[in-house]
């Protein structure tokens, strides 16, 4: 197949393909017309993140440090630079990976489905500007929240090494898949399959990493080619799915594919600054801050936002009583959730759009 290059104009492209040979361009064309979307080819990322991109292929030489900003990118390449392919994923953050010829079948299903699909589910993710403010229970809470409302909803455990989010809820005994048994995924992972096979909690299924001590390990943290494959299954079975994101390496690769990003901070000195820090990160992703009770040394819902250059008052999460205690004994699911605490799950969950 020979080279060829469709015309840029003013609008968002759907996918671009930044670098890569000759062979690749050519296997991206025909896995992009399978999809029925035209790709637009250039020569490096700085051209392919100009063009702003819904889908951007990336080529294995592309191996600039840091992240792009880009939600959507996959790196693409050939069986003999598969080494490269993951280096450069590394080092542009980025879970998914083509190697192609024998993944051009996956990259044409996951550009239909993403370009093609108005029935595609959202993905939110919470995490906190601090460890142990209670980013698990509040992401449980607005999950239980969504699903009661009718929406088909997931929460996954994005702690790799925490022990396990369904001992904190209490399910950890039931049947179905965890982390682990999803460690060997390399292609696609069907989305009715996965939500048949995911313990649940009425209509809210979880998808928690390893309880049981000794249980082998795996993930979005250990097991990069598995990631993206789970998280676009779960996004095609579910209406929205829920992502407590933890703060270790893989918070890193499962932010990147999320819609929506609710970053919980403290009402302390420390965790205020590092909050910005948090938000740079993840500059590339709508976020909505919440500020954790209780409130210390006048860092109020307004005036945290206006140190944060966000319009106030935040959203206030007041201190819950017993609500550690019962996310340590397993008494998650179990737990009654006051009034107050009802009402700011509501107003975030509203905010982001995923009860409309």
């Amino acid at each position: 197949m020979t080279q060829q290059t469709w015309a840029v104009d003013a609008r968002r492209q759907p996918v671009v393909l930044a670098g890569g040979s000759q062979r690749v361009r050519d296997l991206v064309a025909r896995a992009c017309a399978s999809a029925g979307v035209a790709p637009v080819f250039v020569p490096g990322l700085e051209e392919g993140l100009a063009l702003n991109p819904v889908v951007l292929l990336v080529g294995p030489e592309q191996a600039a440090g840091g992240t792009t900003g880009q939600r959507d990118v996959i790196v693409v390449g050939m069986t003999e630079d598969e080494n490269s392919v993951w280096g450069t994923a590394a080092n542009l953050a980025s879970s998914r990976v083509a190697i192609l010829p024998q993944g051009a079948g996956w990259l044409a299903e996951y550009l239909g489905r993403r370009l093609g699909s108005a029935t595609s589910g959202s993905v939110v993710g919470f995490l906190g500007a601090a460890g142990g403010c209670g980013v698990s229970t509040f992401a449980y809470w607005c999950a239980r929240q969504i699903a009661g409302a009718g929406k088909s909803t997931v929460l996954v455990d994005g702690h790799p090494l925490n022990g396990g989010l369904d001992l904190a809820l209490g399910i950890e005994d039931r049947p179905g898949v965890r982390w682990h048994d999803l460690s060997d995924i390399r292609g696609t992972l069907n989305p009715e399959q996965l939500a048949s096979a995911l313990p649940s909690d009425g209509r809210l299924s979880v998808l928690s990493h390893a309880a049981r001590a000794g249980t082998a390990g795996g993930g979005p943290g250990d097991a990069m080619p598995s990631s993206g494959a789970v998280v676009d299954a779960a996004r095609g079975a579910f209406d929205v799915t829920v992502i407590d994101l933890g703060n270790g390496p893989a918070a890193r690769f499962l932010a990147a594919v999320c819609d929506h990003v609710v970053l919980l901070v403290p009402s302390r000195p420390r965790s205020v600054a590092a909050a910005g820090g948090v938000l740079r990160a993840h500059n590339s992703v709508p976020t909505t801050v919440v500020l954790r009770g209780p409130v210390q040394e006048g860092l109020d819902a307004w005036l945290v936002a206006d140190l944060m250059g966000r319009p106030g008052p935040l959203p206030f999460l007041p201190f819950v009583r017993g609500a550690h205690q019962a996310e340590a004994a397993g008494r998650m699911v179990s737990f009654v959730v006051p009034r107050s605490v009802r009402k700011v799950v509501r107003s975030v969950t509203s905010a982001i759009e995923l009860l409309e």
